[in-house]
């Protein structure tokens, strides 16, 4: 079949949602990807890129909209890249994401009618993150910058000065910045040339206690005027304030060096009955609503008994081991981020609990060689891995030590189901997958997947994998 020529116009209706926030549609069985698109809109496209079995278009004028359609009220949201649904009714998003799952599991996992449940939605899906990161890049206005988000797939600053998934406090932390470097001439960092100071503003609202935590990222050393920056942020509030500092080339935010200018340097959270202090390099979950569900939902897949010895292979401040802490034998926590593992033995003295500990390093290094000896085969092991998913070594290191049990939390369904199926091949079964909304508005969701051993291990051909 010859694919239809880029820059022509196409009337598609279209069928499925992708977590990118595109629609699936087809022109005579050539799969089409439409940017904005919603199931059962039928529109009026503009084919914007080819590929050989695939292409992308864009929506010129919908001739009949979505049922699952609404307004948005979010000014920005067809340039800003931060959420995918603003335009979508809010039930239908946890479809969508089911089938998203669902279907991961179906065809990267190989899993014919996986157990996946419905989507744990939120009451309020409103204001629900606690940490925002905001860019901050030049720009041809009067002020020299823009502070905002990036437009999908690109670096391309889209200015905001609100955002509606953003814990309110944000907004009148972003409009001080604005102020402060309008009034100390501070310019912005652009990527390309590597030049100018200010690269981005990060900012972490406690939903317990009501701290909140700014820290600036600058490509140098100082901010300038940050006595009267730090005495503007207390006025609105601010709890502690730092200076990130990041010299290099490449995407990553937050630099290695940190300079507390006001404050402590972290700020706590509380996530039922623990307390969590968190430093600005740790990671966190950024729904502390959900975030409780979803530790719920992992505490009840594993049943936890009081001799359980436990593994959390990604274990960050402390997040679900204080939670499986309370329950079991004692807990293993694991994590490669140094910052991360500090915070985790202070959680664990601040909330009295003596049968976790925690060790820095990287999981695929560390776990591999307590499993070696049968002592410290855990019958639960926890994995709560980055958006690229479980080591293979890892993996296979679980699967030759036999742990009766695996909790794996994911924030990607494809990464999970390719894992999944590793685990699979290695003896385990996919009993159940319990989807969580995290990020509502935008196609991003957790999963909550227990595999029980059911056979033999089989050790991996790892040059494979």
């Amino acid at each position: 079949m010859r694919p239809p020529q880029k820059n022509t116009r196409h009337v598609i209706e279209v069928l499925e949602a992708t977590a990118k926030g595109f629609g699936i549609g087809s022109i005579n069985g050539f799969t089409v990807f439409v940017d904005g698109g919603l199931p059962g809109d039928i529109i009026d496209s503009l084919l914007v890129k080819v590929k050989k079995r695939y292409g992308y278009a864009k929506i010129m004028a919908i001739i009949t909209p979505s049922p699952f359609r609404i307004k948005s009220e979010c000014p920005v949201s067809k340039t800003c890249g931060g959420c995918q649904w603003q335009h979508c009714e809010y039930s239908a998003q946890l479809g969508f994401k089911k089938k998203i799952v669902s279907d991961a599991f179906a065809r990267i996992g190989g899993i014919i009618n996986p157990p996946v449940f419905d989507v744990i939605g939120m009451e309020n899906p409103a204001r629900y993150r606690n940490k925002a990161v905001f860019p901050i890049t030049p720009a041809k206005n009067k002020d020299g910058f823009a502070i905002g988000m990036f437009a999908p797939r690109s670096h391309r600053l889209v200015e905001v000065n609100d955002c509606l998934i953003q814990h309110e406090s944000h907004v009148k932390i972003l409009q001080a910045l604005k102020e402060h470097m309008r009034s100390c001439k501070i310019t912005a960092y652009d990527e390309t040339a590597h030049k100018g100071l200010v690269r981005h503003i990060v900012i972490r609202t406690s939903f317990s206690s009501g701290e909140i935590m700014v820290a600036i990222v600058v490509n140098g050393k100082i901010l300038p005027g940050a006595e009267e920056f730090c005495e503007t942020l207390t006025g609105l509030g601010v709890s502690t304030v730092l200076v990130s500092r990041n010299t290099f080339r490449g995407n990553t935010i937050l630099g290695n060096h940190f300079q507390i200018l006001s404050g402590s340097g972290f700020i706590s959270e509380k996530i039922g009955e623990v307390e969590y202090q968190l430093s600005a390099p740790s990671f966190f979950q950024v729904n502390p609503v959900q975030t409780r569900i979803l530790y719920e939902v992992a505490i009840a897949q594993a049943e936890i008994a009081p001799d359980f010895t436990i593994i959390d292979a990604h274990a960050g401040v402390g997040g679900v081991a204080l939670f499986a802490a309370k329950s079991a034998k004692s807990v293993l926590g694991v994590d490669i981020v140094e910052a991360a593992v500090t915070d985790a033995k202070k959680n664990a003295a601040l909330n009295g609990i003596k049968n976790a500990e925690f060790v820095c390093g990287a999981a695929e290094d560390v776990i591999p060689k307590l499993m070696q000896s049968e002592n410290t085969r855990p019958n639960v092991i926890f994995l709560d891995p980055p958006r690229k998913g479980t080591d293979a070594e890892l993996l296979n290191a679980i699967i030759c030590a036999e742990i009766p049990k695996v909790v794996y939390i994911s924030c990607d369904p494809a990464t999970l189901a390719r894992d999944v199926k590793i685990l699979v091949s290695g003896g385990y079964k996919l009993i159940a997958a319990q989807p969580v909304d995290m990020f509502p508005f935008t196609g991003k969701v957790e999963t909550v997947s227990v595999l029980r051993r059911t056979a033999p291990s089989k050790s991996l051909n790892l040059s494979t994998l």
